[in-house]
């Protein structure tokens, strides 16, 4: 359970406060309407979602942390043996797939270093390309000067988004999520301090509140290492 003086409680409501209302100014900025399609964005908007992303789901894991450390953790069983049948499964109709389906938030996070991302392929460039005009030329978006208006691809950081909103709105059920996994004895938070807890806009006394409610978070969470 949470020792902690009344400065971290309110610390901890005041972020899930604040939380839920830049998710819902961000949400008005994109102009995400019922549908949550949005695979372009601008420049500027998409490097101001992921500055937002990178500030905001380290965050929302480690309150949702302190939400499930305040109810415990919930004891998991072993698995039965192996000889007893499979429950069978209900027959019925075939559910149709959604034309979008939700996205749901990751609770637990990756070591730094750990995460397996593949490597872009290497170019050599030793001057310009030879055009033919009888062939179609894709265009290589190095060759242009990046301006903040310019439309990119932007549905992961879309997708992250609706996820973040997901578990705002669904918070007991990732509260659930989470006391089932601090059962299981298995890494969820990183033992380092998210780099946007501790850059601007963040304020001193902001960069405080943070770096506590990582520390007890951190500390509510079992240590496989």
């Amino acid at each position: 359970m949470i020792r902690a003086g009344d400065f971290l409680i309110h610390a901890a409501r005041f972020s899930l406060d604040r939380l839920d209302w830049m998710v819902g100014d961000m949400r008005r900025r994109l102009c995400l309407g019922l549908l949550p399609c949005l695979p372009f964005l601008a420049r500027r908007e998409l490097q101001g979602l992921t500055r937002f992303l990178a500030y905001a789901e380290p965050l929302m894991r480690r309150l949702i942390v302190l939400l499930a450390a305040e109810l415990g953790a919930l004891q998991t069983y072993p698995s039965t043996a192996h000889g007893t049948p499979a429950p069978k499964r209900a027959t019925g109709p075939v559910a149709t797939p959604r034309l979008f389906p939700s996205a749901y938030f990751r609770l637990t996070e990756a070591e730094p270093g750990k995460t397996r991302r593949t490597p872009p392929p290497k170019r050599f460039r030793t001057g310009p390309r030879i055009r033919l005009l009888d062939e179609e030329t894709p265009v290589d978006l190095s060759e242009y000067r990046a301006e903040p208006f310019d439309i990119l691809p932007a549905a992961r950081q879309v997708r992250r988004f609706l996820a973040l909103e997901h578990a705002m709105d669904n918070l007991p059920r990732y509260v659930e999520a989470m006391r089932r996994l601090m059962g299981q004895a298995i890494p969820i938070l990183t033992r380092v301090l998210p780099p946007a807890f501790s850059r601007l806009p963040v304020t001193r006394a902001e960069e405080t509140a943070l770096i506590e409610l990582h520390d007890v978070a951190v500390r509510e969470c079992p240590d496989t290492s």
